[in-house]
């Protein structure tokens, strides 16, 4: 009984524990369901509220309300999630700007300089529908006033091209503003803004770059935005194939650039510009001026200058010197080499002595980079910037970039290469040395290194003012003056620091000892005269453009006729032998007697004076060389001389004669000195320094090869002159050829036996006149190879047989074309086929030595005398048939 009453009970109590169970399972269930749908709820709610939020959000709030990054500025930059945006305001629209390309970093500096820029591009932003457009402008049209109807037509034909379009991702939330996706644009490869060409020593050694762009490896980096300008810098990548332009040596080789691009808003007015005379050398853009009061087009040239306003303009306007209200600032790299920094300094501020002359002083100033600025950026376009390039190039330069609105310099930046040192040495080895003692040395005196830098800074803070080559100042000084004390200490080797006269390679030995100067000067007489012309300020309230343009004409004719303000036109050097690069005084041939006289007494010693520490030999092997290309320029200062023409930048009412054909008597000197020097310059080759130096054959044959091609060119060049003389009886194309036939068969016609170097010449004279004949082709573009091979400095008279204007060194000069630069501005075109054909000339001498070799080729008694003169006629029958 008490067994089943306990097992009832168990059982009772099993079902109650059960259905207790039960009960809390479907309790706790039930609880986390209500407890999910009061979340749910809830998460519903909160998702409600949030697009009840975003519904009541802006799309300009939506897409930058959560910026990552955010610069303020003329024009406010946003980074969002990997994008960059660009807020342009209305007020932004439609206005002149410019966009430039720096590079800030390379991987390669072979590829392109630190610092160095692409010519800015003029923009505007304008906006159709939703769309913002980018605009390259056309400035090169100018109508005679802004509102007019030509005014008005000139902006109808010229809209501006499209470059890039970018969709309005969001207006501002006054409406006054439109934001577009720029990371596309400023992480891309666009010609106009590659980093690739600016300054490519690549290129300037002849190889060719073929950059393909990665844009999985390219990235915006950074940004700031300004008042007036913005700044935007990118990591871009490349792979690059180099070749020589048949054969590629290189491929898939990795290049990162970091670059900067500027965007800078122009003056809502510009500048009124000052015309450019071609008589004073300023940089200058062209414009084409239309106007209904003129009968024709009319190009005007605005003078590249920076904008300077005094201060005080009563005081200007007495004559009394003034500040500027914004000098002119030029910011020196902290990475130059510290010994470098204050001679630098000096450099740049050396000529705030020219400003005075203008009326103002502390006009130029320089200061190291700031530190800590945050305003700063030596990338930016509105920073002037002077700055070091660790490249072994020996060279520097001083580009600038300007409104194109009004030729106000925008931006101007001195890059400097290491091995500007390098150049220096050679210059004052080769060119003063048997002078000056102290730079018979390997390395230069500290004192010699920085007074050279500091030259070559000053002639590069020229260019950036505004200033271009004076390649005619120093033919303006008496050669002899170079040998006096008084005048080098007072006037240097040239009128200008801007001429290409280095130094004082007239100057003999012990003439240093007398007191003679042998570097350029500070700055000469023309420099002070070409920045009171730039920068003498006009105050355009009270003076019209008109009345200004008259003053400054007047200031240059005032100096008509003296010849230490001639500007000569670097376009002229080929052809004008005043107008020279590397030379000194008004006598090429008496200037280049005392330079050869100085290479023989380098050469005679530089054993001497180096052997103790060039060990192997690799100084004189460069010296040697360099003593080679200077005697070329010497001999090529002589021979413009021969068809040269002077030629005078002329207006109405100057003191000078337009163009002026060198004399026939001058001309025959010049000649005769060239193959005085042809007969005997083996010196060049000396056997104490060849012995001891690598084998490369004989470079002198390369010399004389080249010497005779250009020789036998020269009646081309002559005809002109011949034409244009005012002598009864000129130099004539007829009379060189007489005169080198004469010279280099004369012991031939006197049966006399010949040394090597004129069976040599004898047989460069054969080709040179077969190529001239157009009947065979000579061996004068054998020659050319061969000295090229050898490091040889090519004698370059650069002239083409049918164009007397490709011996300019001439960038802006259409390629192929006749266009000669003689007044103003632009070309003389010279149409060379309309004059007499000189072949018949040349087929006439080559008959002539046909007939001479028949006489000798069998009666020639030295053995190798005669077997020269039977292949010489061999090859005249051969070309004649």
């Amino acid at each position: 009984m008490k067994k089943s009453r306990i097992v009832c009970l168990f059982l009772l109590t099993g079902l109650l524990l059960t259905g207790v169970t039960n009960s809390y399972g479907q309790s706790k269930k039930k609880r986390e369901q209500q407890r999910i749908e009061k979340e749910k709820k809830e998460l519903e709610a909160k998702d409600k509220a949030r697009k009840d939020s975003l519904a009541k959000l802006t799309p300009f709030d939506k897409l930058l309300g959560k910026y990552d990054k955010l610069s303020k500025g003329f024009i406010n930059i946003y980074s969002v999630k990997n994008k960059v945006y660009m807020e342009v305001p209305a007020s932004q629209l439609n206005v002149d700007m410019l966009l430039a390309s720096t590079i800030s970093e390379i991987s390669d500096n072979y590829e392109g300089i630190v610092g160095s820029k692409q010519e800015p591009m003029p923009i505007q932003f304008s906006l159709v529908d939703s769309t913002i457009l980018l605009k390259k402008m056309n400035i090169s049209y100018l109508a005679d006033a802004p509102d007019n109807n030509i005014a008005q037509a000139l902006k109808l034909n010229n809209m501006g091209a499209i470059v890039k379009t970018f969709k309005v991702e969001a207006f501002g939330n006054d409406g006054q503003s439109a934001v577009i996706d720029v990371t596309d644009f400023f992480n891309s490869d666009m010609k106009e803004l590659s980093p690739f060409g600016i300054f490519s020593v690549y290129a300037s050694m002849g190889y060719k770059s073929t950059p393909s762009f990665k844009k999985d490896r390219s990235f915006i980096a950074s940004f700031k935005s300004f008042e007036d300008n913005l700044i935007i810098k990118s990591q871009l990548s490349y792979e690059n194939n180099y070749s020589t332009g048949t054969r590629t040596f290189a491929k898939e080789i990795p290049v990162t650039a970091t670059v900067t691009r500027t965007i800078i808003r122009l003056a809502d007015m510009p500048t009124r510009p000052r015309i450019a005379d071609p008589r004073v050398g300023i940089f200058n853009s062209k414009r084409v001026l239309m106007s209904e009061h003129l009968n024709r087009t009319e190009d005007v040239y605005f003078a590249h200058r920076f904008l300077l306003e005094p201060k005080d303009k009563e005081a200007y306007k007495a004559g009394q010197l003034s500040e500027p209200v914004k000098p002119i600032v030029f910011y020196i790299d902290n990475a130059f080499p510290q010994s470098w920094k204050p001679v630098i300094k000096q450099a740049v501020e050396d000529w705030q002595e020219t400003f005075e002359k203008a009326g103002f002083k502390n006009a130029v100033i320089a200061k190291p980079f700031p530190v800590n600025d945050s305003t700063f950026d030596p990338d930016n376009i509105k920073f002037n910037c002077i700055r070091y390039a660790p490249v072994p190039v020996a060279n520097a330069m001083g580009p600038s970039w300007v409104d194109p609105r009004s030729g106000e310099i925008i931006n101007a930046s001195v890059y400097v290469f290491h091995d500007i040192v390098k150049l220096l040495n050679n210059w004052m080895f080769i060119q003063t040395s048997p002078a000056d003692a102290s730079v018979r040395n390997t390395i230069l005196p500290e004192s010699k290194k920085l007074e050279g830098l500091q030259y070559v800074i000053r002639h590069e803070l020229g260019h950036c003012l505004g200033l271009r080559h004076n390649m005619g100042a120093s033919n303006a000084i008496p050669v002899d003056s170079l040998r006096s004390p008084s005048f080098t200490q007072k006037y240097g080797t040239t009128y200008s620091i801007m001429d290409y006269a280095r130094f004082n390679y007239v100057a003999q030995p012990g003439d240093k000892e007398k007191g003679v100067v042998l570097s350029p000067p500070k700055f000469g007489v023309y420099d002070y005269y070409a920045i009171e012309w730039n920068y003498k300020y006009f105050d355009p309230a009270q003076v019209t453009a008109d009345s200004e343009k008259r003053t400054l004409e007047a200031m240059v004719r005032a100096k008509s006729g003296d010849v230490r303000y001639r500007f000569g036109n670097e376009f002229m050097t080929s052809f004008d032998p005043r107008t020279q690069t590397e030379d000194l005084g008004d006598d090429a041939i008496k200037a280049s007697t005392y330079g050869i006289k100085n290479l023989k007494y380098v050469l005679a010693n530089v054993n001497d004076w180096v052997k103790a520490n060039d060990k192997d030999y690799s100084y004189r092997e460069t010296i040697l060389a360099q003593a080679r290309g200077q005697y070329i320029r010497y001999l090529n200062h002589v021979l413009t001389n021969v068809g040269g023409i002077q030629v005078n930048e002329k207006y109405e009412g100057d003191d000078v004669v337009h163009y002026k054909v060198i004399s026939r008597k001058k001309q025959q000197e010049a000649l005769q000195f060239i193959l005085t020097e042809l007969e005997d310059n083996s010196w060049l080759e000396p056997e104490s320094l060849l012995k001891n130096m690598t084998i490369t054959g004989t470079p002198l044959v390369a010399l004389r090869n080249n010497m005779v091609s250009t020789l036998l060119q020269l009646p081309a060049r002559v005809q002109l002159g011949a034409v244009r003389s005012d002598e009864k009886d000129p130099y004539t194309p007829k009379d060189v050829l007489d005169d080198l036939y004469e010279a280099f068969w004369k012991p031939t016609k006197q049966r006399k036996k010949l040394t090597a170097t004129q069976m040599q010449m004898q047989k460069a004279f054969v080709a040179a006149v077969a190529k001239e004949t157009k009947l065979g082709t000579g061996a004068a573009g054998t020659a050319d190879a061969i000295a090229i091979n050898q490091g040889l400095p090519v004698v370059q008279f650069r002239q083409d047989v049918q164009d007397i204007a490709a011996c300019a060194v001439d960038t802006h000069t259409q390629v192929g074309g006749n266009n000669i630069p003689v007044s103003g501005f632009g070309y003389m075109n010279v149409q060379f086929n309309l004059m007499p054909a000189l072949e018949p000339v040349y087929y006439g001498l080559l008959k002539q030595i046909q007939s001479l070799l028949k006489t000798v080729a069998t009666s020639t008694s030295d053995k190798e005398t005669a077997q020269h003169y039977q292949l010489l006629l061999h090859q005249v029958n051969k070309i004649l048939k």
